[in-house]
């Protein structure tokens, strides 16, 4: 993986006139930002729209559509919001087959991007892939699709790229984008302080995702599992809140609840470096804790109907991420039906009780924050996107 070039590429002013940019979630939103920055700097002029979120309309993107309207967690959502996806998705073929745009890159959100990168491939528009969806991880059968309709793979786990390269798809290991949203390290004891933390009392973050539906399935069940906790083991709660969330919904849970926790809004790398151990929502965020080295136990939720379908269609024994990357259980999972108070207390005790416990799990995590390359993501991803349009304007 080499680092991207620090000079500007000398570009025909036709070349690469607008792009077509698609995230549809959170974390999308979080990698497109940097990415369309940094082609900014590479591309003079070019201009940026699609679908986004505020990091994108920060980093200049014009939003024709916001994630919020995007996201759908389950089979369920999805079905009721097809009207709103089809419709989405006839507009942007709309554009493409006009030639409004000159490339287009997607951001995971795997079913709604490879209809648009269909649109794109008919339209006779490169295609590039950032932080691709898991497609070696389960519904294998869209490789064809991928190999038919994406020009390139920027791809972030380093088994990625042979894993594409070997069935024929153009791939690239760019590093994973999270090494750059990583704060400035501090100590324990200034991220303890932050949230008004002693070092006497253990802290326990609770991150129930990034989506309102995930936030009602998830927290109420881990507020549960806190009680239960208490019995056994004092600890004080902190409540991760994604900036998608309204923190109205969690303080509404937390009187349902007739619990009390710390809200912390936006900050979650500060939250996972003041806590002692972590109740995860499988995610991005679980790799997050992993680069933070906070030891976690991973829980999720969905509805029966999406669960049963995602397992069937798998091709992977683990749901976490540290687990997959590590190839076996470095950290507890509890999905579905064992996702309940009870088990996760009785996950969660043992490591807030053992000290040894975390410090070994710490160990594992660090080992596979090691595997996700350098810093410097979307700058090298952003190199190879400007590079492929210039040779393809030549041809």
């Amino acid at each position: 993986m080499a680092d991207a070039a620090d000079h500007k590429l000398t570009m025909p002013p036709a070349l690469a006139r607008k792009l077509l940019v698609v995230a549809g979630e959170m974390s999308g939103d979080m990698y497109l930002a940097p990415l369309t920055r940094r082609l900014g700097q590479l591309l003079p002029g070019v201009a940026f729209e699609g679908v986004g979120g505020p990091r994108a309309r920060e980093a200049g993107v014009k939003t024709l559509y916001d994630i919020s309207q995007m996201s759908s967690v389950g089979l369920t959502h999805a079905l009721q919001r097809l009207s709103f996806y089809r419709g989405a998705l006839r507009d942007l073929a709309g554009r493409l087959s006009n030639g409004d745009y000159d490339g287009v890159i997607l951001v995971d959100f795997p079913d709604f991007n490879l209809r648009v990168a269909k649109a794109a491939d008919d339209a006779g528009v490169p295609v590039f892939y950032y932080v691709c969806p898991q497609f070696w991880a389960w519904r294998r059968w869209r490789l064809t699709a991928v190999r038919e309709r994406v020009d390139m793979m920027l791809v972030v786990f380093p088994f990625e790229e042979e894993f594409y390269l070997k069935r024929g798809i153009r791939a690239h290991f760019v590093g994973h984008p999270l090494l750059d949203d990583m704060p400035p390290p501090e100590n324990r004891e200034q991220s303890r302080a932050r949230f008004g933390l002693d070092e006497k009392r253990t802290a326990l973050g609770l991150l129930p995702g990034s989506r309102e539906s995930e936030v009602k399935r998830m927290l109420p069940v881990m507020l549960d599992a806190v009680k239960l906790i208490r019995a056994s083991k004092p600890v004080r709660a902190l409540i991760g809140c994604a900036d998608s969330i309204d923190p109205a919904l969690i303080q509404s849970l937390l009187r349902e609840a007739n619990e009390e926790a710390v809200i912390a809004r936006g900050a979650t790398w500060e939250l996972m470096r003041a806590c002692d151990f972590l109740i995860c929502k499988s995610g991005t965020s679980t790799l997050q804790a992993a680069l933070a080295g906070t030891p976690m136990l991973v829980v999720y939720r969905a509805d029966v109907v999406s669960y049963w379908l995602a397992k069937a269609l798998s091709h992977v024994k683990h749901a976490a991420l540290p687990n997959l990357l590590a190839g076996r259980e470095i950290v507890p999972e509890l999905l579905q039906g064992n996702m309940t108070p009870r088990g996760i207390a009785a996950a969660a005790l043992p490591y807030l009780t053992g000290p040894a416990l975390r410090d070994a799990m710490r160990r594992e995590l660090v080992k596979v924050g090691q595997g996700l390359g350098q810093p410097g993501a979307a700058n090298r991803a952003a190199d190879l996107i400007a590079r492929y349009l210039r040779d393809f304007r030549r041809t």
